[in-house]
C-alpha cells in the first residue's frame, strides 16, 4: 500500500532509500502519546534523544539482533531504488550516548575489532 501510494518521480531518476541516515529521527510530527511510546521503546535513556527525536544507530534501534538486522537489511535491498547503508551499518557498529548532540552517532569508523 506504501508502496502504490508513493509518487511518481521522473523517468530515469530512483528514490534513494535508507533505514536509518546520520541524524536524530524527528519525533516532531507525531502527537505527545507516540513519541512518549517511541522514546519508551526506543531511547529509554534520555541521552539516547536528541532534541525532540531519537539519537541511535540502526544496530542499537534492533537490541543489536543480527536476525533483525539482516531482515530489515534484505528488505532495505529488495525495494525499488538505490540503497544507501550509512557508515558502520554494514558492520553492526553501535552508537555511544555519552557524546553530545548528534555526535553519538557520529563516530569514528571501526576498522578494527579493538575499537
Amino acid at each position: 500500500e506504501i508502496l502504490a501510494k508513493t509518487p511518481a518521480i521522473p523517468s530515469g531518476c530512483q528514490w534513494g532509500i535508507f533505514l536509518r541516515n546520520h541524524d536524530e529521527l524527528t519525533l516532531e510530527m507525531v502527537t505527545d502519546e507516540e513519541r512518549d511510546y517511541m522514546w519508551a521503546e526506543y531511547a529509554k535513556d534520555p541521552r539516547m534523544r536528541a532534541n525532540i527525536g531519537i539519537r541511535r544507530r540502526l544496530a542499537p534501534l534492533l537490541d543489536n539482533d543480527r536476525h533483525s538486522i539482516e531482515l530489515f537489511t534484505a528488505l532495505l535491498l529488495a525495494l525499488p531504488g538505490s540503497p544507501i547503508l550509512y557508515y558502520g551499518d554494514e558492520i553492526g557498529m553501535g552508537d555511544n550516548i555519552w557524546l553530545g548532540d548528534r555526535d553519538a552517532v557520529r563516530t569514528p569508523m571501526q576498522w578494527t575489532p579493538d575499537r
